[in-house]
């Protein structure tokens, strides 16, 4: 019997090494498209024009390649907000009328998917509670919750499917985003020191979220806490090659308070969705989800404060002072 022909890079550079070149060629072609930093040979303006467009280029890939829709969505979502924590970066270069269009474009399109995932981010964190818990309660504990959800996300999911306009006119809007790009008015020819204000704002902006939050751990201050980890988080991607230890270091840190907050804020609004839907809930699971739901956001508070204060310690001064320092190396204009 012939054997058949293994599926390794080894046998397809041997049978189709042209085919397998060419592929090989356009994924490192996208990768260095869409790679959320800037690159060593990049001036500024040059690397946020093509973080941007990367990033467009992620946010409308998952719907043309007619991927899943709850993860073309799940990624679109990631990328508008990584465009918006890019233009906050540069608003010092793109002036306040350029940042606030364009902030506002990449909110608008990302609320336009936000029903769709929204549902299925309650739905996920009911089941990892009670996972996490799961010692506590009964195997079918909130069982009737857990259906009025799934209803709820297959729903949001299948209006989305037959909404195909609404996801046109995201793709067309971001068409248009990509050509206002190229007339951004960025400096040309200047490297990342001159991104050193906008990150020193992002910075200082949570330096005041993290007081606000450890002066009163409510809702809407640990959720504006979340928001401003999340775009220094993004900051430090980008710029990570001016400062590559600190930037990596302090990168990893925001993204670990980001993910504390995000798993705190869905659980606030898990227990909204407990307060218009008791009639899912039997005797006594209403006291017992809003029992576990405060003892894991106490502890999740708690520790994203703990780690917020490492974080924030610095003057926001002191980052803009090491992004400013001068770079020896020439960079060129991609």
């Amino acid at each position: 019997m012939p054997r058949a022909p293994r599926g390794n890079a080894w046998d397809m550079a041997e049978n189709h090494p042209l085919q397998t070149l060419t592929h090989d060629l356009a994924e490192q072609s996208a990768r260095r498209r869409t790679q959320f930093r800037l690159a060593p040979d990049e001036t500024a303006a040059g690397g946020l024009r093509r973080i941007v467009r990367g990033q467009i280029e992620v946010a409308t890939g998952g719907f043309e390649r007619g991927d899943d829709l709850g993860e073309a969505v799940h990624e679109a979502r990631k990328s508008f907000k990584r465009m918006r924590a890019a233009v906050r970066l540069s608003r010092d270069l793109l002036g306040d009328e350029v940042y606030r269009a364009e902030n506002r474009a990449y909110r608008d399109a990302g609320r336009e998917l936000s029903d769709a995932r929204d549902a299925q981010v309650l739905r996920e964190t009911l089941d990892d509670l009670a996972h996490r818990y799961r010692k506590e309660i009964d195997a079918d504990a909130f069982a009737g919750l857990r259906q009025a959800l799934d209803a709820d996300a297959t729903a949001a999911h299948e209006q989305l499917e037959r909404n195909s306009a609404a996801i046109d006119e995201i793709r067309a809007n971001l068409d248009s985003a990509r050509d206002r790009v190229d007339t951004w008015p960025l400096p040309e020819g200047t490297d990342a020191s001159v991104l050193a204000p906008g990150f020193e704002r992002i910075y200082k902006r949570g330096r005041r979220a993290r007081r606000a939050a450890e002066h009163e751990a409510g809702d809407e201050t640990m959720h504006e806490l979340r928001k401003r980890a999340k775009d220094l988080w993004h900051a430090a991607q980008i710029l990570r090659p001016a400062k590559p230890k600190r930037m990596k270091r302090l990168g990893r840190r925001a993204h670990r308070l980001s993910d504390l907050l995000g798993d705190d804020h869905d659980l606030a609004v898990l227990l909204e969705a407990v307060g218009t839907r008791p009639r899912t809930l039997r005797p006594g699971e209403v006291a017992l989800l809003r029992r576990l739901i405060a003892h894991r956001r106490k502890r999740l508070q708690r520790e994203a404060l703990a780690c917020a204060r490492r974080i924030y310690r610095r003057k926001p001064s002191a980052w803009r002072d090491r992004i400013a320092r001068p770079v020896t190396r020439v960079v060129n204009d991609p």
